[in-house]
């Protein structure tokens, strides 16, 4: 026959390896991951692609006239524009980033994927480079970011934080060539990083719920 004392002591044991086993389970179950993004100018492995190359990471979805591909120019040589540097290069519609363009809305795309991470965990920060203003949309919705019609000198930095979804996921960027005078020069800049947390494991959800059960199940049990 179990004493309170014995009883006590194995109440405590036995919450003790509960809350470790929740504690264990929780941190595995929190684990986090970069999710995989590209900045602009640059190849598979973060080096730098040559002028007048196609960006295969983003794609020119939208723009006046027949112009359809982003392609990576020497942004160093359009004054006053952000000088380029290893992590990222200018992109825009021409093979020459100096020709001046047709007014309007050029909409360059690139997708990242979320499988098996959390959308409501993501969160990406965003450094942005742009002649003239760029806006920002997020799987088609605005996200408020928006750089301004001097955005071409320096980055300026976001984040966002809502609006990721389950799969891929689209991150659009708008960027508006003035119409004065009735064309001018137009480009982008980006550099991307990125962060989600990854779907548990059974095996790990499986130990949250041991745990919390057990803890439930003590804090229950009568004193005798």
């Amino acid at each position: 026959m179990i004493n309170n004392s014995s009883r006590n002591r194995l109440t405590s044991i036995f919450a003790t390896i509960g809350t470790s086993l929740l504690l264990a389970a929780q941190s595995q179950a929190s684990v986090g991951t970069a999710i995989q993004l590209y900045n602009t100018g640059v190849n598979g492995i973060g080096g730098q692609l040559p002028n007048a190359t196609a960006d295969s990471h983003y794609a020119l979805i939208s723009a006046p006239g027949a112009y359809a591909t982003a392609y990576t120019g020497n942004g160093s040589d359009v004054y006053p524009w952000l000088a380029d540097w290893p992590n990222s290069r200018w992109i825009g519609a021409s093979t020459w980033l100096n020709e001046w363009l047709p007014s309007g809305n050029y909409v360059y795309r690139t997708t990242f994927d979320l499988s098996g991470m959390i959308p409501s965990s993501a969160s990406i920060s965003l450094k942005l480079a742009s002649d003239d203003v760029c806006d920002v949309f997020l799987n088609g919705v605005a996200t408020g970011i928006a750089t301004s019609s001097f955005g071409f000198t320096n980055f300026s930095a976001f984040s966002i934080t809502t609006g990721f979804i389950n799969g891929v996921n689209t991150l659009d960027f708008r960027v508006n060539n003035g119409d004065v005078p009735p064309s001018n020069r137009t480009g982008l800049r980006t550099e991307l990083s990125g962060y989600a947390v990854i779907v548990p494991e059974p095996a790990s959800a499986a130990l949250v719920s041991f745990g919390g059960i057990l803890l439930v199940a003590l804090r229950r049990k009568p004193s005798v």
